[in-house]
């Protein structure tokens, strides 16, 4: 294995994995909660071991028996993929408590099995979720958007939770406003990236399409072709007009609103001027009768976010940057 393998599994003790099939159910049974497993130097030692079970396992399952070796590259992404299945961090050493006691209680193959289990239904659920983002996506041209939902479609097909859980069969291209960590790995990733795009298709829902598509054409004329996530201009100018007193659904900014906005926000400190912003935000929300709170926070969170590009916009004497004028 490579030195990121190595650093994932750390030191064997005896050198090599241990045989496929060879259980260590009661590996270091704990003599009480909190307490270091008895039959390992340590807990991070005790889960090394457990995770080396699982991979040789997962070896001959892999090969169906015929080979205890793989090559280099299968052999990482059948580690990360266990690591990733059984919440181990491969950046962290220490493990989680919680995961010790799981493993001496149950022994790693039931932990492991299980936890299998819960990313299959993770994977079911992304079939429900990729069908509810498609409905919901508003008539606005997005190369990128289509590409990305194309991609995804019939993803629980193409996944493989037991052997390459981490991974993400799939090329996503479509920026959302609040982008997924890059923590979160294989059908965790999805269902985060399919919820979020669910939250801002169903924003977007609230408006008329063809005021959206010219809010949209004053970005760029060929916003459609460009990798572009189609909320945030939009939300932008919704909580623009609530500050500047316009109708919200009408999206629409003229140079006398945007100059009512710098009026209002003027002077503002940073923290205040996040506040008003966010209060907008939920002003936003209200109009819309969006009571989702999962809604109104990633709302909430954009228009903060908006803080310091509209500080340095006032500075300018101009918020074209923030919000978008078009007639």
């Amino acid at each position: 294995m490579d030195d990121e393998a190595r650093q994932v599994a750390g030191a064997r003790g005896a050198g090599a994995p241990p045989e496929a099939g060879e259980r260590t159910h009661g590996l270091g049974p704990t003599a009480s909660a909190g307490d270091e497993p008895a039959h390992a130097a340590s807990s991070v030692e005790y889960v090394q071991l457990a995770l080396w079970q699982v991979l040789a396992k997962q070896v001959a399952l892999y090969t169906m028996g015929e080979s205890s070796s793989l090559p280099e590259y299968d052999a990482h992404r059948l580690l990360a993929s266990a690591c990733f299945v059984m919440g181990i961090d491969p950046d962290d050493p220490r493990p989680d408590a919680a995961l010790v006691r799981q493993i001496a209680d149950e022994g790693p193959e039931a932990v492991f099995e299980r936890a299998v289990a819960r990313v299959e239904r993770e994977a079911a659920r992304t079939e429900v979720l990729w069908r509810d983002v498609c409905l919901g996506t508003p008539l606005l041209e997005s190369i990128a958007l289509k590409d990305t939902l194309e991609s995804l479609r019939g993803f629980p097909s193409r996944y493989v939770p037991r052997f390459f859980a981490h991974e993400v069969p799939a090329d996503i291209d479509y920026p959302l406003a609040q982008p997924v960590p890059e923590s979160l790995q294989g059908v965790d990733y999805v269902n985060a990236y399919l919820e979020r795009l669910l939250i801002e298709n169903r924003f977007l829902q609230q408006f008329d399409v063809a005021r959206c598509r010219r809010l949209l054409r004053a970005v760029h004329p060929q916003y459609g072709e460009l990798i572009l996530n189609l909320f945030e201009p939009v939300a932008a100018n919704a909580v623009g007009c609530v500050l500047a007193g316009c109708d919200v659904r009408g999206l629409q900014l003229d140079e006398a609103g945007c100059a009512h906005i710098a009026e209002g926000l003027a002077g503002s400190a940073p923290h205040a001027l996040a506040r008003k912003l966010e209060d907008a935000a939920n002003a936003v929300c209200a109009e819309l009768a969006v009571d989702d709170g999962a809604a109104r926070a990633y709302v909430r969170r954009l228009a903060g976010q908006l803080a310091p590009r509209v500080a340095t916009a006032l500075c300018c004497r101009s918020l074209e940057g923030v919000f978008v004028r078009w007639s």
